[in-house]
């Protein structure tokens, strides 16, 4: 994938109707779901529910052509919805959007079949795009993640245990940050590369020159560096 993510080629009022399913324990993020969904004529949301038992039995009835779902349900996981869906349709895609960037959840994510997985930081835009993307056939990862899943892949190759990717007390999205800092990207750029807004970006960092005692960008790109976040 480019760091423009999904081509702009692909003009969305050339996609194909999208029947969206939604599975989310927050109603905030329902109603924010549909409100984006709706701006879209060629994606129409057809059930919103709040547990992995009731998307199973909207899954069975309605026959969505898209299951959108977080990570965390109350009665199970987003991993365990996907593989139950896939054993009963097979044809429904399933794109995971939660808050969740550990490996565990995106790992085990992948390996349950989803098509496609993003954060929910990801702006309106680009989320009807993922949509459009996993219906077309292709697989939606958030550039980040897929820039993590080949890092693993390099680090099981070299010691055949995959190690740990970062060994700061930085989460998975700050570290994210600091390695494009380090590659010289503005906030606006680092905003437009991770599909996250530029005062995500801005007060990520803050938390990051805190964590690292980094006084300024020059400061936390020589650290970045020094510590093999920059290849």
């Amino acid at each position: 994938m480019s760091d423009q993510g999904i081509a702009e080629s692909h003009l969305l009022t050339e996609a194909v109707e999208v029947n969206v399913l939604a599975a989310d324990a927050h109603p905030v993020t329902l109603l924010g779901l549909q409100y984006v969904l709706q701006s879209d004529p060629a994606v129409k949301l057809v059930g919103a529910c709040s547990t992995g038992k009731e998307a199973l039995e909207l899954c069975a009835s309605m026959r969505p052509s898209l299951l959108i779902t977080d990570v965390t349900l109350p009665d199970m996981s987003g991993i365990e919805l996907c593989r139950a869906v896939k054993r009963s349709a097979p044809d429904v895609d399933v794109l995971i959007l939660t808050a969740c960037d550990d490996n565990a959840s995106i790992f085990g994510a992948v390996g349950a079949g989803v098509s496609g997985y993003v954060l929910k930081d990801i702006t309106p835009e680009n989320l009807l795009r993922a949509i459009h993307a996993v219906r077309r056939g292709q697989t939606m990862v958030h550039p980040g993640i897929a820039r993590r899943m080949l890092d693993r892949l390099t680090h099981i190759t070299k010691d055949g245990n995959g190690g740990l990717l970062f060994g700061e007390k930085l989460t998975e999205r700050e570290a994210e940050i600091l390695t494009e800092v380090a590659r010289g990207l503005s906030n606006k750029e680092i905003a437009h590369k991770l599909f996250i807004s530029e005062s995500t970006v801005k007060s990520r960092l803050r938390s990051i020159f805190n964590k690292i005692n980094a006084r300024d960008r020059a400061q936390a790109a020589a650290f970045a560096i020094r510590r093999g976040y920059v290849r």
